[in-house]
């Protein structure tokens, strides 16, 4: 199969970007030709990868000029699938699909204009229906960090796009049940919504030398630091804790400043390290000397893909029930699950985890089981090749 795939971003740090490397390397290793589009890459442009700036979006000055490159791309590469991932140019989609077969895989909640989908006061998901209430609600649920109403109405409109598109395409992916449910209560035909949960890289051929010992005594963080993923209750968990484990934080963002003063201010001193993005093979030492990765998320997590990393390395993870969280963490068997923003069980939990080195064995093994079962290249290819084949195309 010739695939093309279109991104914003390719070998970034973020989990999307991390995930288009991973199944385009999936793909070619199991006999597809794949060529990449991308708005920017974070490395050297490689064979079969496209630079095109703007081409994901929503209304980009020079998009006639973007969308024409992008099917010229398509025409000369001619592609049995184009895969659009995170992509918010809803014409240049409409445009794919009159030449193409076209499907959409769904990464975050693009129904809601803030991206986040959850009402920051009460920190619930946001049970609304998108629309012009988005808009005309949005300072007063504290859900969106813009502040001009003209910046909320470009969001808003972009959100709505994308629905439409949603809507009318033949064939849509997922990686939760989660989202396939969100995007449902949206008036998207869940018929043809296809769940393919996200797999996690093979730990044989990327794990590197632990730089700390896994002794009980590392807490690890990854992602980026913004409010949603509730980095600030960790650390509000930590005092409260009997255990005096140190936290690693491998990740960065607007927030990073403002965490690390909140971090002395708790008085945890040298018991956390903020080390940045450090890149696949320092991500991956970071997994191998930790003990217990945390993901307190408090937005919806449209899958958690740093959870089924860590389960993959046999790290028991403690999380905040959240979104599509509970679809991969077993709670008691593979970690914790835990109400979001309940610090307090947070660091019960985190506790048990720490002091017991046989449970986390034990959780450890389970959650390496359990990806070896259900996150797979193998599967996700599986369900990809299935769906695509199962599909009454519009366009042949």
């Amino acid at each position: 199969m010739r695939v093309m795939q279109i991104t914003r971003d390719y070998l970034s740090n973020g989990g999307i970007g991390r995930y288009v490397q991973e199944l385009s390397s999936a793909m070619a290793e199991a006999g597809d030709t794949v060529a990449v589009v991308c708005a920017s890459a974070a490395s050297d442009v490689q064979p079969g990868v496209y630079v095109v700036p703007g081409c994901d979006e929503f209304e980009h000055p020079a998009r006639a000029a973007t969308r024409a490159a992008v099917v010229d791309l398509g025409s000369t590469f001619a592609p049995d699938l184009v895969l659009l991932h995170a992509m918010d140019d809803a014409g240049l989609e409409l445009e794919l699909r009159r030449r193409f077969r076209v499907a959409r895989f769904v990464h975050n909640h693009v129904h809601c204009p803030s991206g986040v989908d959850y009402d920051g006061s009460s920190l619930r998901p946001c049970e609304r229906r998108q629309g012009a209430a988005c808009v005309a609600g949005y300072v007063g649920r504290r859900c969106w960090s813009v502040r001009k109403p003209w910046t909320a109405a470009y969001f808003q409109r972009r959100a709505s796009a994308a629905i439409d598109n949603l809507r009318s395409a033949p064939l849509v992916f997922t990686a939760s049940q989660y989202v396939r449910g969100r995007l449902a209560r949206q008036g998207v035909d869940a018929d043809r919504v296809r769940v393919a949960p996200y797999f996690a890289p093979s730990c044989g051929a990327t794990m590197a030398p632990a730089q700390r010992p896994a002794d009980g005594t590392t807490m690890l963080f990854v992602g980026r630091i913004v409010p949603e993923k509730g980095l600030a209750y960790l650390l509000r968990a930590m005092p409260d804790m009997r255990s005096p484990a140190r936290l690693i934080v491998n990740g960065d963002g607007p927030d990073r400043l403002p965490m690390e003063s909140l971090a002395r201010k708790l008085g945890l001193g040298e018991r956390v390290e903020f080390i940045g993005w450090t890149g696949p093979e320092g991500l991956s030492a970071s997994y191998a000397a930790a003990d217990v990765v945390v993901v307190p998320s408090l937005w919806p997590e449209p899958f958690g893909l740093v959870g089924i990393e860590a389960m993959a390395y046999g790290k028991p993870v403690a999380a905040f029930r959240s979104g599509a969280i509970p679809e991969w963490l077993d709670d008691g068997a593979t970690g914790y699950a835990v109400a979001a923003g309940d610090v307090a069980e947070l660091a019960g939990r985190l506790d048990e985890l720490l002091g017991d080195a046989a449970l986390r064995a034990r959780m450890g093994c389970a959650a390496r089981s359990r990806v070896a079962r259900d996150y797979s290249r193998e599967r996700h290819l599986a369900t990809i090749r299935d769906a695509v084949a199962g599909t009454r195309w519009p366009c042949g």
